[in-house]
């Protein structure tokens, strides 16, 4: 009889293998399979060469200009064409009618980024742009304050001061550099400069960080710790981009993102901030006062809890105030000292451009004084064209990734299906330069 058990286990083994290899094929030809245009996928052996060489992480070493060239192939085939990264079917955005449906109309749908995020045991990486679903929203709703518009006119002053101290520290670079090389023009890398004004506006505004904080919490430290937190993770990139592939997964793990140091340094420091506020009473016009209140008011709503919950319950709430706060860092360093950078950069290749912004501002100066108003910030409205057209030749980001929470068909009677969990990519860049 022992043959007969033998003959099974074959079979099972068989099963399996077959089961694998249709499964393989099926996703690998996925697209032809529902009948929607697509990039066709590449053979097994460069696919697992590629695998081996770079894990998950890129499917070519440039991956703007292989959706750059995606795009172009396939503009007009439909609302969106069909790619594989590695054996993952994926979506490639090309009609503004979709990545407005995406992006505004049925956004509730696809808020997911498609980054891992575990509030309990790694609470930096729990902010609004790692969250999603039913999570996103409550946090988007309680956030609803902080994000409007008016708040900006209390954090002007703050923000106007670190304008200054940046371009006296430019001046000074300016003076060093002439004493240097005295016969030539002066030609300044003004990258650094924005970095250290978006990093001095972040830093005082969102995680309170004054004159008084300085001794304790230098700025070079806090620069040099934010540059850990964003560019190193507690796992190789290989895990890492499993564990934003299957969530659900690790979470049941706890698996954590952030460097245990990155969490204590920025845990360390809010509290202290929140502590010393509360103790001297103090109220600041700043985005971090309000997170303190937004916190306070959810607090005190649970004042019948018995002790034991409060305490967890004000510990919750303040590692949900730090991934606030560092969600600052994460969203708004880079990409605003890049686009700063950027403005500079296309200012100094038009003259012309560069004429007309400076007539409107000493124009909006004779109006408003030498304390330049918030209000006189808005009446620029050139230059405020003059940076949306930056933004566009030069986007925040080349592409944006959003995954389905559910199935979502684009067009009525057509097989323009995006299946739940399928990862989208917007060609950012490339719609932008679509002449």
């Amino acid at each position: 009889m022992m043959w007969v058990m033998y003959l099974l286990l074959a079979l099972v083994i068989f099963l399996i293998l077959t089961l694998i290899v249709v499964a393989i094929v099926y996703i690998r030809d996925y697209w032809h399979f529902v009948g929607v245009p697509h990039d066709q996928p590449r053979s097994l052996r460069e696919v697992v060469k590629t695998f081996s060489k770079y894990g998950t992480t890129t499917q070519v070493k440039d991956q703007n200009e292989y959706y750059r060239k995606l795009y172009k192939k396939f503009k007009g085939t439909g609302p969106f064409v069909g790619f594989y990264h590695l054996f993952e079917p994926r979506v490639m955005v090309l009609s503004p009618e979709l990545m407005q449906q995406i992006l505004v109309k049925n956004f509730s749908n696809f808020n997911d980024r498609g980054h891992y995020h575990n509030r309990k045991t790694d609470p930096l990486s729990a902010d609004l742009y790692s969250t999603s679903g039913d999570q996103w929203k409550e946090m988007r709703l309680k956030l609803e304050p902080v994000f409007q518009k008016a708040y900006m006119f209390h954090f002007f002053e703050s923000i106007r001061e670190e304008c200054e101290k940046t371009f006296l520290l430019f001046e000074l670079a300016r003076q060093d550099y002439q004493k240097i090389s005295p016969q030539s023009d002066v030609a300044l890398d003004v990258k650094p400069f924005m970095h250290r004004y978006v990093l001095g506006n972040i830093a005082k505004c969102v995680f309170g960080l004054n004159k008084s904080m300085h001794q304790k919490y230098p700025l070079e430290e806090f620069d040099a710790m934010t540059q850990f937190g964003l560019h190193t993770h507690r796992h190789g990139a290989f895990l890492t981009s499993i564990m934003d592939r299957y969530p659900k997964l690790f979470r049941s793990f706890n698996f954590s993102t952030t460097k245990e140091k990155v969490h204590s340094y920025f845990m360390n420091l809010l509290n202290d901030v929140i502590t010393h506020r509360a103790k001297s009473e103090e109220q600041v016009d700043d985005y971090l006062q309000l997170l303190i209140d937004l916190m306070n008011q959810e607090f005190n709503t649970h004042e019948t809890e018995v002790h034991n919950e409060g305490i967890e319950l004000k510990e919750h709430l303040v590692n949900e105030l730090a991934a606030h706060a560092f969600s600052f860092l994460r969203a708004g360093l880079e990409p605003t000292e890049d686009t700063l950078t950027y403005i500079l950069y296309e200012l100094a290749r038009d003259p012309v451009m560069q004429q007309r912004v400076r007539e409107e501002v000493t124009k909006a100066y004779e109006q408003h004084g030498e304390n330049f108003t918030y209000e006189g910030i808005q009446s620029l409205k050139f230059m405020g064209q003059f940076i949306s057209e930056t933004i566009r030749l030069h986007p925040v980001v080349p592409y944006v990734m959003r995954r389905t929470l559910n199935d979502y068909l684009v067009q009525k009677d057509s097989n323009f299906l995006i299946r739940k969990d399928i990862n989208i990519v917007i060609p950012l860049n490339a719609m932008h330069n679509d002449p």
